[in-house]
């Protein structure tokens, strides 16, 4: 009996579509960060105030 017609016969894994589909959505988090946090510069924020107040 030839192995397409066999029901127990083993499937190929899909193990590889799995992780393809992890890594593409990955890629896709890490461009939307990288997106967002370039358009979004830091902001200094001094650590001492001017004003010498009480400590």
């Amino acid at each position: 009996m030839p192995p397409e017609n066999n029901p127990t016969a083993a499937r190929p894994s899909r193990l590889w579509v799995w992780v393809l589909g992890a890594f593409l959505l990955q890629a896709a988090a890490w461009t939307a960060w990288l997106v967002i946090a370039s358009k979004n510069k830091v902001a200094e924020v001094p650590l001492v105030t001017s004003g010498g107040g009480a400590r």
